[in-house]
């Protein structure tokens, strides 16, 4: 355990352990405790046992819905891995030309909200759609609406999860097998799909529960067709049955917890397939396979610039399908109406809050962790309560804070309908990343730098100041970037807690939506997407020069 000398080490190694257990835990814990509590409860706030599940069951129309959300996803998980594993080992192990690029368009869907992709479906294969004839006279709101706009959404995670997975290989395995004359398939088989087994657990999970707790695609072009993500929400804001929508969340929970055992799982039983005497893989020119995979990876990349590019062409009609008219009427309009305007202001707000809190906290939490700060019990609870979150689907985790901060008896009651309580949530919402990032990265560190601070009797702001800052720099200014382009384009876990002085734009785009004004939420939605791409291009540019001033290394 580090230790430093002073008042200062003694108040950080006992007291700030448990003062950022307590902020974590309010943030996570205690609001999916209110949220399981009150699917047990009636209306009048009594035990009622199951009663609450068995009336969710038998509700006409309630369990189909769990039945789509299902199924569904199932779909769309097997449709998106199949199109993401090319994709990612053209990446990671081709020679094609273009690489980066076609690494960017990917990675563009990250930067939008998952209505925009929605939205560029309308346009294309909605009723006046301009390739609707490629449905072959299937009807886009509904089933094929849901999965064609998942696919889109969910892809680049699986990508980033195999291409990752991808990369990391022995080469030796490689030179063995072209030694025994395996030719290029049975490398595949043998070699390259076994050691990637992993990152496709990994990717189905996480695109799978992606999928199965997602809002804003089913809303757009779900049609009649009801999933659990909308069901929560009409059942909360429609008929205000907080109970059966506590059930509901307790439903969108169970395969969140699934999919995070079975990656745990897997995790555990992976063996490591690399060592200090592995080869890196080198990509080898293979004319044939590098042509195949650059037109593969050429058509995914123009699929998704075509959604997003027809996503903007649709923010620009006055009045689709029946204007067509081009011009900048919808951009103005959240200009001029003052509600709109303070929602894009508000949504940076919120991502610079979130950002800022986000950062500091989870570096905090990282160092106390990287390097074993304070008692061990607390270090563990921590790195737990930490990791609960990439469990927990926003929409689940906002209902939550509407239980637990709604009540009058919790000491923080005030903070209901704040953009305070906004920010919260997102921190709370996609800690787990950051936190891992700051651990991953102060875990590298020599343990012989904090044995000389305790030599030299450096206090802990020393020592941060002029060890751990600088050196993390890098991955701050990353974490930074997650919090703040995630914060700009959730949607699902804020759904209950605005009001209209706190609404968001990717709120707004939902409320469009249900009025019926496509052009303008499509605008809202094609302006949050340009927000993110400006902050990726800063926070970019500033890692680079932070890259460049770094003149001393770590051992």
């Amino acid at each position: 355990m580090a230790r430093f000398a002073g008042v200062g080490g003694r108040v950080l190694g006992h007291a700030l352990p448990g003062l950022l257990l307590l902020v974590l835990a309010a943030g996570t814990v205690l609001p999916l405790a209110a949220l399981l509590g009150r699917a047990f409860l009636d209306r009048n706030g009594g035990f009622a046992g199951m009663a609450n599940f068995v009336r969710y069951a038998t509700e006409p129309g309630l369990a189909v819905a769990a039945w789509n959300s299902v199924w569904l996803s199932a779909q769309t998980t097997v449709i998106t891995i199949v199109l993401a594993y090319p994709y990612a080992y053209a990446l990671a192990r081709s020679a094609m030309p273009g690489r980066v690029a076609f690494r960017l368009a990917a990675m563009l869907p990250l930067l939008a909200p998952s209505l925009l992709p929605a939205f560029g479906m309308i346009y294309l294969f909605g009723q006046q759609g301009a390739l609707r004839s490629w449905l072959m006279g299937a009807e886009l709101y509904g089933p094929v609406g849901i999965v064609l706009a998942s696919v889109f959404h969910a892809l680049p995670h699986a990508v980033l999860l195999l291409a990752a997975g991808l990369a990391a290989g022995d080469g030796r395995l490689y030179e063995a097998a072209q030694a025994l004359r395996a030719g290029p398939w049975r490398r595949f088989m043998t070699v390259t799909l076994p050691s990637s087994r992993y990152a496709l657990v990994s990717a189905t999970s996480v695109v799978f529960v992606l999928v199965f707790t997602d809002f804003g695609v089913p809303t757009v072009v779900g049609g009649s067709t009801n999933v659990l993500a909308t069901d929560i929400y009409k059942l909360v804001i429609g008929r205000f049955d907080f109970e059966l929508g506590a059930v509901v969340g307790v439903l969108l929970l169970a395969p969140a917890v699934l999919a995070y055992g079975i990656d745990a799982l897997a995790r555990r039983t992976q063996r490591a397939s690399l060592s200090g005497r592995s080869v890196p893989i080198a990509a080898v020119r293979m004319p044939v396979r590098d042509t195949a995979l650059f037109l593969f990876c050429a058509a995914v990349a123009a699929a998704i610039l075509g959604v997003i590019g027809m996503a903007a062409w649709g923010s620009l009609v006055r009045f689709w399908p029946y204007n067509l008219t081009l011009g900048l009427h919808n951009y103005a309009r959240l200009l001029e109406d003052a509600d709109e305007f303070r929602a894009v202001a508000n949504s940076v707000v919120l991502a610079a809050g979130t950002a800022a809190v986000g950062t500091a906290m989870a570096a905090l939490t990282g160092w106390l962790v990287a390097r074993r700060v304070g008692a061990g019990w607390a270090q563990g609870a921590i790195q737990a309560v930490a990791m609960l979150p990439v469990a927990v689907p926003g929409l689940v985790l906002g209902l939550g804070y509407v239980f637990f901060f709604n009540n009058p008896a919790n000491p923080l009651h005030g903070l209901q309908g704040t953009m305070a309580l906004l920010v919260v949530c997102t921190v709370a919402h996609f800690y787990t990343v950051p936190h891992l990032m700051a651990v991953g990265g102060l875990v590298r560190l020599d343990r012989e730098i904090d044995l000389a601070a305790q030599a030299l009797r450096a206090g802990p702001a020393s020592v941060g100041r002029r060890v751990y800052l600088p050196y993390l720099a890098p991955v701050l200014v990353e974490m930074f970037g997650y919090f703040f382009v995630n914060a700009m384009t959730t949607v699902s876990a804020l759904i209950f807690l605005f009001n209209a002085q706190t609404r968001v734009a990717a709120i707004a785009v939902v409320n469009l939506v249900e009025g019926s004004r496509f052009g303008q939420a499509a605008a809202f939605a094609v302006v949050l997407m340009v927000l993110s791409l400006v902050a990726t291009g800063v926070q970019l540019a500033v890692r680079a020069a932070i890259l460049r001033r770094q003149r001393w290394r770590v051992r």
